[in-house]
């Protein structure tokens, strides 16, 4: 029995060594502050065809999270602001009405510079990536973008960066690897750059 343990754990020990050579320690160098990501694999089109680009910025406070989510007595603006900032709204690109809405929020509206747009295709690109990262945590997205084309919205993307998750509506594109191999932060750095 002991020798069967010994054994065992010998296995282990060397299946679980990983040997690094120095080529791939060259290739993986980088600053502090950067990652390196694989190269994603663009498996579809862009996920909105816009001329213009709206950014809804809010700094909704931490503390008051708990709260807006657990109130059982929500007036219908407050339900609202839970939709938009905590859950589901917008469904579809026909829910736009709470729009309207997002100055009353908190949230406050940029014009983002066509200049950015090239880039901001990039990420709003359907792509597979090698390594998909997921986070166990509540969402709050206090970033929202409008995609318009001729004034008319052509999608919206409710971003949490804290998290990493989005919702994203208006594209068939499949939106389920937003974000990885570093876009989200790309996305953070043009959008905090207006």
């Amino acid at each position: 029995m002991i020798r069967t343990f010994v054994l065992l754990e010998l296995l282990l020990l060397f299946s679980c060594n990983s040997k690094t050579t120095k080529e791939e320690v060259q290739n993986h160098e980088t600053s502090e502050d950067e990652l390196v990501y694989p190269e994603p694999k663009i498996t579809g089109d862009r996920y909105f065809d816009f001329d213009e680009l709206l950014h809804y910025r809010t700094d909704f406070e931490e503390s008051r999270i708990r709260e807006l989510s657990e109130n059982e007595h929500k007036s219908e603006l407050d339900s609202l602001k839970s939709g938009v900032l905590l859950g589901s709204i917008p469904n579809s690109l026909t829910d736009v009405t709470f729009i309207k809405n997002l100055s009353a929020f908190g949230y406050r509206k940029y014009q983002i510079n066509k200049e950015k747009f090239a880039e901001i295709n990039s990420i709003f690109t359907e792509k597979k990536h090698a390594e998909v990262v997921a986070y166990a945590c509540d969402y709050v997205y206090r970033d929202i973008l409008i995609f318009k084309k001729k004034s008319k919205i052509v999608g919206i993307a409710k971003i949490c960066f804290e998290c990493g998750g989005s919702r994203i509506v208006g594209t068939k594109a499949n939106t389920d690897e937003f974000g990885q191999s570093g876009d989200l932060e790309r996305l953070k750095k043009l959008l905090s750059g207006e």
